[in-house]
């Protein structure tokens, strides 16, 4: 527990710094302003709400709860539950990413495959991505 609450206020830093980097010293709109920007706002966020969804679970939990929970996740039948509730997700869809990727294809976007956001359709190409991974 302590070790997620430690990394958590190390990427609360490290969003705080990326954002002040992005400020005060790559000004100007380029791409590694934005990349700055992003990065920086995404950790800010998500280290902020795991600290606050941390202190809320410690305020809440019990010995009680914690039992109840590790008997429930532990259930076949809740565990015959998750596993058809994935196998269902898979199966709906890979036909609905699939039907994505087509309709863009048929409509002109350019289709793009990166190894940080997956498949994307892309109006103006992904030309930002590839100007952001020439700088890193």
């Amino acid at each position: 527990m302590k070790k997620n609450i430690l990394i958590s206020v190390c990427g609360l830093a490290a969003g705080i710094v990326l954002i002040l980097l992005a400020v005060f010293v790559f000004t100007g709109s380029t791409p590694l302003n934005g990349a700055c920007y992003g990065i920086g706002a995404a950790l800010l966020v998500l280290s902020a709400g795991n600290l606050v969804g941390a202190s809320v679970k410690k305020a809440v939990e019990t010995p009680e709860t914690l039992k109840i929970q590790e008997i429930e996740e532990h259930d076949e039948r809740n565990i015959r539950i998750r596993e058809r509730a994935g196998w269902n997700t898979v199966r709906i869809f890979t036909p609905v990413l699939c039907a994505c990727t087509l309709v863009s294809a048929l409509a002109g976007a350019e289709v793009c495959v990166c190894g940080v956001c997956g498949v994307r359709a892309c109006s103006s190409g992904c030309r930002a991505f590839d100007r952001v991974a020439d700088l890193l």
